[in-house]
């Protein structure tokens, strides 16, 4: 996730040195935790609603541009999160897809990416760790 933080913050200085005046830009990063299931087990839709509300009450007040969240199961949960932090304000920028995992890293923001991209590690010696990284 160190890696995603640098890449939004190298856009904005990119953009400072070609002249354009900063902007304020208020970015938290969360680990949720198995979200939205609060665990490795399955939970019911009622239960992934709950948590998602209750999860949406603190980015409310924080009122985040982008939120780098870490423990996250797939795109359709941080959509949804974004949806019930504020309707129709974040997208998700990038979410990846580590083999077999249920614990995703992802950017959501306020502000629309202009393209985004992720790749996975390369093999070396049949370890295979479940991880990549998004310049």
């Amino acid at each position: 996730m160190k890696r995603a933080l640098l890449a939004v913050l190298a856009f904005f200085v990119v953009g400072s040195a070609l002249g354009q005046s900063p902007a304020k830009v208020r970015i938290t990063t969360w680990n949720l935790e198995w979200f939205p299931n609060g665990s490795a087990r399955e939970v019911t839709q009622e239960n992934q609603a709950q948590r998602v509300q209750s999860a949406a009450d603190v980015p409310k007040k924080l009122n985040p541009d982008i939120l780098l969240l870490q423990e996250v199961r797939d795109y359709d949960a941080c959509a949804r999160l974004g949806e019930a932090i504020q309707p129709r304000a974040y997208t998700v920028g990038i979410c990846f897809a580590f083999k077999g995992g249920k614990q995703q890293e992802a950017i959501v923001a306020k502000i629309p990416a202009q393209a985004a991209w992720s790749e996975s590690w390369k093999s070396m010696e049949g370890i295979d760790p479940p991880r990549a990284f998004a310049p």
